[in-house]
């Protein structure tokens, strides 16, 4: 961290992430491995190594979207540790939000660098002893520039990192193992192509005390380990720190300590125990499972790249909500102008049925109308039919009919037959029996289902007779024709 730039305050632990990714890419080839989640611990499920500026495939870089709320390590990426300068500080036992502060009022001593040019950040040592009133804090420096440098290469391979430490801070943190009270110095080489840099975590009953970084032209130049070593004990034993005799430990490969073992046993005048390192699956694994960690604990990377990181997670969630609720909205859009058309297509399709069923209304009106004067004038033909034969029937051959008209009545209730003609003075009788067998005449009717007989004439007149010449009387009957109504 920047001077006068300090952390808020120390989170509590997130939990394991669903997935991390660890990159290395400082021993001049990258190294990637990728852990998921399993049963409370990571489990490697990707491992490979490519060239250093191969990029990463994108599937493995997805974000979660609870970065957006809870910003959390799915990238880890490691730096080289000699780009990193360890100092190891005891202060008062305080609270968590209280340790930042306290780590910052001490940078000014012991930073090797101006703090306007740096980066830095502490991590909280494992307590072996209780009855200590103070706490052990390893606090790491990095120049500016060169952590800037080290974050682009890796942004150019598709890498955003949310944590950037050296991968040997993993081992120092898990001495001893056991759960035994660690006391001695642990020697941790790392070679690289142009050195070998040589990390010494200096432990004395249970308490580290000093953390160093030795480079070494080449691994025949052990001379320079072991004069590092022993100004180190030197300074100390003059300090206090280092008490009673040292046990050393030299954590390499078998081939390494084989070449190393004879020159530091002579130097040391007793022996040293060789340790065989971590497994660099079962390194990057460590990473992975100390993921869970505040991102401002054990992180050099500048705060500035985190809120940015952070605010690209952001924007990124809310693209994606955008570009959800964009999407949904075209599907009820798209839905709704489907619907639309639907109803749209009913409702014509509703209109065109109802206008076909109105055009048929109208039709079955008229044919209706044309039935009941087509009825009207069957009835009217059978009725004149009727008529005819009932007047053709009952007439006496002595009475002459010279005219049968027919009118309509003014009530609507039938139409009235005159029937005119001439008969002799004495035959008035067979006149008067003729119009009464007219009002007797019966016909069949159909009512309903059944066929009855009814009069054929509602009413009829007696005859209006006047004289005339040669004996004869003029004659007038009038007939009112019983008609059934018609159905319409």
């Amino acid at each position: 961290m920047a001077k006068g730039k300090k952390q808020n305050s120390a989170s509590k632990p997130l939990g394991l992430p669903d997935a991390c990714n660890v990159v290395d890419c400082s021993t001049g080839k990258q190294q990637f491995w990728r852990f998921s989640k399993s049963k409370g611990r990571m489990k490697l499920v990707d491992v490979r190594d490519t060239a250093v500026d191969q990029p990463v495939q994108a599937k493995h870089l997805d974000r979660d979207a609870s970065q957006m709320w809870r910003p959390h390590c799915q990238n880890d990426a490691w730096i080289p540790s000699h780009q990193v300068y360890f100092r190891v500080v005891h202060l008062p036992k305080c609270s968590e939000k209280e340790l930042p502060g306290m780590v910052g009022l001490q940078l000014e001593k012991i930073s090797p660098l101006p703090l306007i040019k740096a980066v830095w950040t502490f991590e909280v040592v494992p307590v072996y002893r209780s009855d200590r009133d103070q706490q052990t804090v390893v606090v790491m420096i990095a120049d500016r520039a060169v952590v800037e440098r080290h974050v682009g290469e890796l942004e150019k391979i598709g890498y955003n990192p949310d944590r950037l430490e050296p991968a040997v801070l993993h081992q120092i943190m898990a001495t001893p193992q056991g759960g035994e009270l660690p006391d001695g110095a642990w020697i941790y080489p790392t070679p690289n192509e142009e050195q070998v840099v040589c990390t010494v975590a200096w432990w004395d009953e249970g308490v580290l005390h000093n953390i160093t970084q030795i480079a070494l032209s080449s691994n025949e130049h052990l001379n320079e380990l072991t004069s590092h070593l022993t100004a180190t004990t030197w300074a100390g034993e003059m300090e206090g720190w280092l008490t009673g005799d040292t046990d050393w430990h030299l954590v390499v490969n078998n081939e390494l300590g084989g070449q190393w073992l004879d020159v530091m046993n002579g130097w040391a005048g007793k022996g040293v125990q060789v340790e065989e390192p971590p497994e660099i699956n079962a390194m990057a694994a460590v990473a992975a499972s100390r993921a869970q960690r505040p991102l401002e604990q054990g992180n050099l990377m500048p705060p500035e790249k985190r809120a940015a990181y952070h605010r690209n997670d952001v924007d990124r969630v809310w693209g994606n909500i955008l570009a959800w609720s964009l999407m949904f909205y075209v599907v009820l859009l798209s839905s709704y102008f489907v619907m639309k058309k639907q109803v749209s297509d009913k409702e014509e399709a509703a209109y065109q049925a109802n206008r076909k069923a109105r055009k048929i209304e109208k039709e079955v009106k008229e044919k209706r109308v044309e039935l009941s004067l087509l009825m009207e004038q069957r009835e009217l033909r059978g009725t004149a039919l009727n008529v005819f034969r009932a007047v053709a029937k009952h007439i006496p051959e002595t009475i002459t009919l010279d005219l049968m008209s027919f009118t309509e009545s003014r009530d609507a209730k039938g139409s009235n037959i005159l029937l005119r003609g001439r008969v002799s003075q004495g035959d008035t009788q067979l006149l008067q029996d003729y119009a009464e067998a007219l009002a007797g005449e019966e016909v069949e009717k159909i009512r309903g289902d059944e066929v009855v007989l009814d009069n054929l004439f509602r009413e009829v007149q007696p005859p209006n007779m006047d004289a005339r010449a040669a004996g004869y009387l003029s004659w007038t009957i009038v007939c009112s024709v019983k008609r059934d109504e018609v159905k319409k």
